[in-house]
């Protein structure tokens, strides 16, 4: 059965009390309290789901004693009792915007139907308190929100946490082959805001999650133990379970609108867990086309394959040092693999050519940055790309190509490029040369700086050097800014 509403009224006439709770007694569960100040402590202990207060009482009025009450639980519906010589006073009533009014003196079917409407309002404000309490599920289906893993988990938990009132909310995400998951706990605690832990299997204190099923072994069940503290639910999308979601609270059991407030949650979060499936799909597609073009630049041009990888990770670390954002960063990072591009549309004679290039061949050569820019155009590529890509061979001092520009002209990304890219090359073998020396590169490059180099580039660069980020792909050790002193 459903449990009765509760109705606390309040009205300093012993007599006007006695009958009001005598006609919604059988109803209601009702209590009643003789002025404002001890309905306020009763709704305190309590909160009513709706107050039926006389307008006019002696020290704090009905109303007085509603904005008190409503203040701290709002999603208590309000009824005024008032008579006609008082009716003057309603408009301010009206402006509170109570759910109700009962013109005294009334009958028994007035109350009984007044309160009864009261109720429903009361009611279908918290529903759409509920559901404006939901945004942030909703604008998880929206794609409103970061599509990062670990903020739609957190915001998963919280908002279960917030809705059910619960001690802990488990949410077990299953990876597409239903192998690996990821589990996120958010924790409540009086006073603290949640904390949200991720955990994968292989950590120590993993413990495989139970998924609900509806005992044909589908997933598609609703678990909770005897005592009504434990509720947990199967997270579905397109017929397969995608995770679950375990919810636990020592204070009372879980009601059936909890319930079905949980399965709304579960239903909106499956479609956010989709749509990360998807996302990733997506990106590691994005992202393997980048890598099979830029396989496909080194390949031609044998004296440099693997050129694009290592011009990437020496990018990215000096982006990275510079503080770019992580939207940069993956730019920056197309921008290093794919620079080169434009090589495909350079005749073998001149890409290949083990000597010098005539000077008709080296501006041949030059309209690869062109050709490059356009090809990256056309595929759709963000504009931050197609820039870094057109003038990674300009020059600090404006003694580059394609179009001369000098300094802050350059874009940021371009910069990062042409200084990675001299160290790459340097201390790269070619057909034409030995690699050289990781020493000799720097001291290169040192004296490249405000000239053809952005010297914030290089002092990154050197900082990145110092640190060992970039030890894998560089041999020989030195201290690049001993010979930055050595050399300004």
């Amino acid at each position: 059965m459903m449990p009765k509403a509760k109705v606390l009224i309040v009205d300093d006439e012993p007599s006007i009390r006695e009958l009001c709770a005598r006609i919604l007694g059988t109803s209601y569960e009702v209590e009643t309290a003789p002025d404002g100040p001890t309905a306020i402590r009763m709704a305190a202990a309590a909160a009513p789901d709706l107050l039926l207060a006389d307008l006019r009482m002696p020290g704090m009025s009905g109303l007085d004693a509603a904005r008190r009450i409503v203040a701290d639980a709002p999603e208590v519906s309000v009824v005024i009792m008032t008579g006609f010589s008082q009716f003057d006073s309603l408009l301010e009533t009206v402006r509170f915007g109570v759910n109700g009014f009962v013109l005294k003196p009334f009958t028994p079917d007035d109350l009984r139907r007044t309160v009864e409407d009261g109720l429903r309002r009361g009611q279908y404000f918290k529903r759409t308190a509920r559901l404006r309490s939901l945004a942030p599920i909703l604008d998880l289906r929206e794609g409103k929100i970061n599509g990062d893993p670990t903020r739609i988990f957190q915001t998963i938990c919280e908002t279960v946490q917030r809705e059910l009132d619960a001690d802990s909310v488990t949410l077990v995400a299953l990876d597409e082959d239903g192998q690996e998951v990821a589990v996120t706990s958010s924790v409540g605690s009086p006073g603290a805001e949640p904390v949200t832990v991720t955990r994968r299997p292989g950590d120590v204190d993993w413990v495989p999650p139970v998924v609900p099923t509806n005992g044909n072994g589908n997933g598609n069940g609703t678990g909770h133990h005897d005592d009504g503290q434990v509720l947990s639910m199967p997270l579905r999308t397109g017929g397969a379970v995608v995770g679950a979601l375990t919810v636990k609270r020592r204070d009372g059991p879980f009601t059936a609108t909890d319930r079905d407030l949980l399965r709304l949650i579960c239903a909106q979060s499956s479609v956010a867990i989709e749509n990360i499936r998807l996302f990733t799909h997506l990106r590691q597609s994005y992202w393997n086309t980048v890598y099979a073009l830029a396989a496909t630049v080194d390949l031609r041009d044998h004296p440099t394959r693997g050129h694009s990888d290592r011009l990437a990770r020496y990018a990215v670390a000096i982006g990275a040092r510079l503080g770019l954002k992580p939207d940069r960063l993956d730019d920056l990072k197309i921008a290093a693999l794919l620079h080169d591009i434009g090589k495909i549309g350079i005749g073998d004679g001149v890409l290949l050519k083990p000597g010098d290039l005539t000077a008709e061949e080296y501006d041949q050569m030059k309209t690869h940055t062109l050709m490059g820019a356009k090809i990256l155009a056309m595929a759709g590529f963000s504009p931050r790309v197609v820039e870094a890509v057109l003038f990674h061979h300009e020059r600090y001092d404006g003694s580059g190509y394609p179009l001369g520009l000098r300094e802050d002209q350059i874009p940021l990304e371009a910069r990062i490029l042409t200084g990675a890219d001299a160290l790459e090359s340097m201390t790269s073998p070619r057909m034409y040369r030995q690699a050289m020396p990781v020493p000799a590169a720097v001291t290169e490059l040192v004296r490249g700086r405000g000239t053809q180099f952005d010297p914030q580039i290089i002092d990154a660069l050197m900082g990145c050097l110092d640190s060992g980020e970039f030890h894998q792909s560089l041999a020989g050790g030195h201290d690049s800014l001993q010979l930055l002193a050595e050399t300004s």
